[in-house]
């Protein structure tokens, strides 16, 4: 039997059963050969801190930060890397040897990752529009600008919308929906995309879309997010580059 110590992962958020983070981290561990387990932990955004606190004593190595938990979570580590700073949000923490919990944000990157492995898209000198004004909307419009993109933004709250983004001129390239499943979008920016529009709606395993009515024959839900932004994650924690196939194969046979 390996003597070597078992390290501690996990998710936590508010729901987590649905996730398939577990499914796909375990098969990271498993294929590096990393002694490691990942688990899910239910918190809603009053139990944040107290939750943090037990992590960081209990020496876990790190965890990922879901709904609704990023925005708080910002706040609840000592440290954030620049691409958690520009989203102002968290949504990966690693808990260093002595104890400092230093925060990421693999959303953005992941997008742009995830968008070049479905349909190898240049964000440079491209337009996309972003549904939504929270962590995961803002770590998509940071990362698409930073990659050259032309980027617009459409919420029910237009002046938050407005801080981040201009609105929505001309048909965009790429719509990315960062909106909850029963979210409710008007017409005039369902009408915004047409038959070449690619539709990216960042929800996975949850029923209906917010997008479900837009034009677009390139549509994916966030599947390809969640591996991307996993594989940076896994990254971040062990200094090792992730395997990506097995991951991938994990997520693909859980969801057949």
């Amino acid at each position: 039997m390996s003597s070597a110590r078992t390290a501690r992962y996990a998710v936590v958020g508010m729901p987590v059963a649905h996730s398939l983070s577990p499914v796909m981290q375990q098969a990271a561990f498993h294929a590096t050969g990393l002694h490691a387990t990942y688990e899910a932990i239910e918190s809603d955004v009053a139990q944040a801190h107290e939750l943090f606190d037990r992590l960081r004593a209990a020496g876990y190595a790190g965890w990922n930060v879901t709904t609704p938990l990023k925005d708080v979570a910002f706040s609840l580590v000592d440290r954030v890397s620049d691409e958690a700073r520009g989203a102002l949000a968290v949504n990966t923490v690693r808990n260093d040897k002595d104890g400092t919990l230093h925060g990421h944000e693999t959303d953005g990157l992941g997008l742009v990752q995830a968008l070049v492995d479905l349909w190898s898209w240049d964000p440079h000198e491209g337009t996309a529009l972003v549904l939504g004004t929270g962590p995961a909307a803002r770590a998509a419009i940071e990362s698409l600008r930073t990659f050259g993109a032309t980027v617009s933004c459409w919420a029910r709250d237009a002046e938050r919308a407005a801080r981040l983004a201009p609105p929505v001129s001309g048909q965009p390239a790429l719509v990315v929906s960062a909106l909850a499943p029963d979210a409710t979008v008007p017409d005039f920016i369902l009408r915004a995309a047409d038959d070449d529009t690619m539709i990216f709606d960042c929800n996975y395993g949850r029923e209906g879309s917010p997008v479900a009515a837009m034009r677009g024959r390139r549509r994916s839900n966030g599947l390809p997010l969640l591996l991307h932004q996993g594989a940076l994650s896994f990254t971040w924690w062990t200094g090792r580059a992730a395997p990506l196939d097995a991951m991938r194969a994990a997520l693909e046979e859980h969801r057949r």
